[in-house]
């Protein structure tokens, strides 16, 4: 059963700041960094690869998780959603604030983080401060141009059960290993089932582990993809005259996408990076950390 709006509100509390910092406060800082988070697993999962900058590095987060409209509309189906333009105003609210749009920064964005981060971009060049993005890096993100958006009634049952499956890999720290083809032409219920099968024989869940307390989790986590979908209607955004650089692990949400869109929207060829692991464990493999890290800190992309 969904829960009740004031019910979420509850759990979530009063609003609170998108902006975390995740190092001590540098005026001096060599390499600032800014991350889009886009909320579906813990923000923790940046600290592998941004703890790999360099001592004078100033990493921040802004974890879209904190705007109360966002949060809840991934709890209660129902409930309006908040558009990419306003998550994209709130974020750039919160820097200018902090006073981070008053010098250079890397700009990275993660999953839909990536679409709120190009936003971002976007408005910072409409107010003349396009130079204050030095490099503009997309994790995975499925760029908000027309070939990729989808009502809720077309997204396949099939690649939304194999992006749970990474999911679910990601949050019980092992990877779930799923035969290509596996899950074409069944529905939910059955395609729960070959997942629930699999996770147990391969130690992701333990034995006993009930259909019912699987389908809770996908149904969570669906209804946080319907709501990232739902925040995409109508926002089909100029292309920008910079590069964009393209993080794209093997196991990505769209694996026969080679730049997940992201050309049509770019005024200057991309510049591609593959790494391993898949959508949601990227972040916390050392060689993906270690590329990311080397990336963040140097850039060799320009606007």
């Amino acid at each position: 059963m969904s829960q009740r709006p004031e019910a979420v509100r509850r759990q979530r509390g009063p609003e609170q700041s998108l902006l975390t910092s995740l190092g001590p406060a540098r005026g001096d800082a060599r390499k600032t960094v800014v991350a889009v988070h886009p909320g579906a697993l813990p923000a923790t999962v940046w600290r592998t690869a941004l703890a790999r900058l360099p001592e004078d590095g100033a990493p921040h987060l802004l974890d879209l998780g904190s705007v109360p409209e966002y949060f809840a509309a991934a709890l209660v189906p129902t409930l309006s959603v908040i558009g990419v333009r306003e998550l994209a105003e709130r974020c750039l609210t919160e820097l200018t604030d902090a006073g981070l749009t008053e010098r250079p920064f890397t700009l990275v964005g993660w999953s839909f983080g990536g679409v709120v981060a190009y936003e971002l971009a976007a408005r910072l060049g409409d107010q003349g401060l396009g130079d204050r993005v030095e490099e503009f890096v997309v994790l995975d993100s499925i760029a908000p141009v027309a070939a990729f958006q989808r009502p809720e009634e077309e997204l396949r049952p099939a690649m939304l059960l194999g992006w749970f499956a990474m999911y679910l890999g990601a949050k019980r720290r092992h990877r779930l290993e799923v035969e290509p083809g596996a899950l074409e032409g069944l529905g939910e219920e059955d395609g729960l089932g070959v997942l629930l099968a699999e996770a147990v024989a391969q130690g992701v869940l333990p034995d006993g582990t009930e259909h019912a307390g699987l389908r809770k989790l996908y149904t969570a986590f669906h209804t946080g993809l319907v709501r990232n979908n739902r925040c995409t209607v109508g926002y089909l955004p100029a292309p920008l005259d910079r590069t964009i650089t393209v993080v794209k692990p093997a196991g990505s949400l769209l694996p026969d996408s080679p730049d997940l869109g992201w050309a049509e929207l770019s005024g200057r060829p991309l510049r591609r990076i593959a790494v391993p692991g898949d959508h949601y464990t990227m972040l916390q493999e050392p060689e993906t950390a270690d590329a990311l890290a080397a990336l963040l800190t140097t850039g060799s992309a320009t606007r």
